[in-house]
């Protein structure tokens, strides 16, 4: 015994009319199948939805409650028909994707093309942001996803695991630290640094974290992307902080050594947040799928 769609509209529509006559006949039963129909939800969950009185039928407190959730699905059920008639008459879609610096540049650009390329009446709007930033836009509608530090307060979000993020030090070979494996961030700052642009959430965390230590980080340069920023270091103009995955890469291109940072704050977890699974679009919801089975440890 289980309850459908019918159920729930006839069950809105007693609600409304406050009779089961005109409630069977808004949804075209006989009054003896929406009887029957009424009984099953009462034993299904075993409790009185209603109570009959003289002037009509009234919902008892679990009735009212039956109620809200009735027409939550009913009205999920409306924004899933007309999403997907959307899709089927060939609308456009668009879903709007708040990231920090090594999420933009390191793990979403093969995963939007990946999805990109299976819808192709979808477009994204990716924005680079701080953590701190993300969170607040999506809350307040400006955004439908973000990935973010996992270490932000996430406010009134939801969070999956998306990725683990470790930060490292490039040197050109012949740099005098190049020949150590791991160092403290404050161990590097007496030597010069090449750097993100200023606005860069990535750059903008290495510069904090230079403060905490008492120094102001001065990059003799700014570039546009690691790989710039990786060619500029391994010509010897300054130290650099890029993710490890980009810095593995790009090492043997730029003649780099790669140093590990002791740092707590060098290992990060990336995670997806949103609001909710129920006020996703259907072209939002199904990138969240698709990020959120792609972790990267």
């Amino acid at each position: 015994m289980r309850l459908d769609f019918i159920d729930l509209k006839l069950f809105a529509c007693l609600a409304d009319y406050g009779s089961l006559t005109l409630a069977a006949d808004r949804q075209a039963l006989a009054l003896s199948a929406a009887s029957q129909r009424l009984k099953k939800m009462e034993t299904l969950y075993g409790v009185e939805l209603v109570e009959r009185r003289a002037r009509g039928i009234e919902l008892t407190a679990a009735g009212q409650l039956f109620l809200h959730h009735a027409r939550q699905l009913l009205l999920a059920a409306e924004r899933l028909n007309g999403e997907l008639g959307d899709f089927a008459h060939g609308l456009r879609g668009e879903v709007r994707l708040m990231a920090n610096t090594v999420a933009c540049n390191e793990y979403l650009p093969k995963l939007l093309g990946r999805f990109l390329a299976a819808t192709p009446r979808v477009d994204v709007t990716l924005l680079e942001r701080p953590s701190r930033d993300i969170v607040p836009s999506i809350e307040h509608g400006e955004a439908d996803l973000g990935v973010i530090d996992g270490s932000a307060s996430i406010g009134t979000l939801n969070v999956l695991p998306f990725a683990r993020d470790r930060l490292v030090l490039i040197a050109a070979a012949t740099h005098p630290l190049a020949g150590n494996p791991a160092l403290a961030f404050a161990d590097a700052l007496e030597h010069d640094f090449v750097g993100l642009p200023a606005n860069s959430a990535m750059q903008r965390h290495i510069e904090d974290m230079a403060r905490l230590r008492g120094r102001v980080l001065h990059p003799r340069v700014r570039a546009a992307g690691f790989t710039a920023l990786a060619t500029l270091a391994g010509a010897g103009a300054g130290l650099a902080v890029l993710p490890e995955r980009a810095a593995r890469r790009l090492a043997p291109l730029e003649h780099l050594a790669v140093i590990a940072l002791s740092d707590p704050w060098a290992v990060r977890e990336m995670k997806l947040c949103f609001k909710s699974t129920d006020t996703l679009s259907a072209p939002a919801h199904a990138l969240l799928e698709l990020l959120a089975h792609a972790h990267h440890a």
